[in-house]
């Protein structure tokens, strides 16, 4: 696949609702990993436009809960930034969209893309998309209690007999949603199978004005491009792309600015990206950041040079010295593996993972 380069015509900011970002590649939710640590850490690289939170329960948000309270971590360093919510009850939405507000975030995205069971099965998630007049209702609900702007993320629909996203994304566009994103899959897949780009493209042509995200299999600059012109959708969000590759808002940003040849990131970039993310981790959770970065290791191995039996060890490390020693020992042996397969892809994590 060629890389694609947009002309100078188009301006690499887009709007949402009131706000104007910097880029048209964003950071997509992914539940137990796009945490504060990893979306600073990934800020820090450059050329990313958003960055959107971990789905957050709204009851649970509004219950003051521990989980929720490390999910909605922001500061200036992480802006800007969208908090998505989810429940299958549109009150909670409702009060969890002004909860928002009272407390200065600056967006909101309602989740009707997850397809965990869990979640589905308590009316959330991708299963809001089944009943979609009501689905509607409750879109336009949320937008009519806050001034800030509402997003949705959602998938094509629940399985291929059930195609609704096009459908959804006009009507919500007359409910006043500020953007849509569509990851072009249904919710039967799950993370199987490829993603449907006419899919995604009959959902940026059901819309009039607001633009349509695409979402789903961008790992690698060439994709990000690809999904752009294959779809229409005026930006990317990438999610499972950007753990493999931390540096790839990067990349495109310089494609974008004609930067040949692209940089890569030098061994001591990626060894501080590592040391990065995990400082950030014990700031925040003390010790058992060292747990919660452990699922980690299975993207980050061969993207970061790290040496299999040295990648199974920071899948298993306790403690903060530990971390520090296994370094001093990828600092040694940085690059000597010989798989280029990250171990991640042999079997795809398939929603929230809270530890391995």
């Amino acid at each position: 696949m060629s890389v694609i380069k947009w002309t100078s015509t188009e301006s690499p900011e887009i709007e949402i609702g009131n706000r104007v970002l910097s880029s048209r590649y964003f950071l997509s939710p992914l539940a137990g990993y796009t945490q504060y640590a990893f979306r600073v850490a990934l800020r820090e690289l450059g050329g990313v436009g958003l960055c959107t939170t971990d789905l957050v329960l709204a009851s649970q948000m509004m219950a003051g809960s521990r989980k929720a309270k490390a999910l909605l971590k922001t500061s200036e360093a992480d802006q800007p930034l969208t908090v998505q919510i989810f429940s299958g009850i549109t009150s909670e939405l409702v009060t969890g969209a002004r909860w928002l507000e009272e407390r200065g975030y600056a967006a909101v995205d309602l989740n009707m893309g997850c397809p965990m069971a869990k979640i589905n099965g308590n009316g959330g998630g991708a299963r809001i998309m089944c009943a979609p007049d009501a689905a509607c209702q409750m879109v336009a609900d949320v937008v009519d209690a806050v001034s800030i702007p509402v997003s949705v993320k959602m998938r094509l629909g629940w399985d291929r007999e059930s195609i609704t996203a096009p459908f959804l994304a006009r009507e919500f566009e007359k409910a006043g949603v500020a953007a849509i994103t569509i990851h072009g899959r249904t919710r039967s897949q799950g993370f199987g199978g490829r993603v449907d780009l006419q899919g995604i493209r009959k959902t940026v042509d059901a819309v009039q004005q607001i633009p349509v995200i695409g979402n789903g299999d961008v790992c690698t600059v060439e994709e990000a491009f690809h999904m752009r012109k294959e779809t229409g959708c005026e930006a990317v969000s990438i999610g499972r792309g950007a753990m493999l590759d931390p540096w790839i808002f990067r990349k495109i940003s310089e494609t974008i600015q004609g930067t040949d040849p692209v940089s890569e990131p030098t061994r001591e970039e990626q060894i501080q990206f590592l040391i990065r993310h995990f400082s950030l981790m014990i700031d925040q959770y003390e010790d058992y950041g060292c747990l919660l970065i452990r699922k980690f290791a299975a993207w980050y191995g061969v993207r970061l040079g790290i040496p299999e039996d040295l990648e199974d060890r920071l899948r298993r490390f306790e403690s903060i010295d530990e971390f520090h020693e296994i370094v001093a020992q990828i600092r040694l042996r940085h690059g000597e593996r010989e798989s280029s397969v990250p171990t991640a892809l042999i079997k795809t994590p398939n929603g929230p993972v809270e530890r391995w």
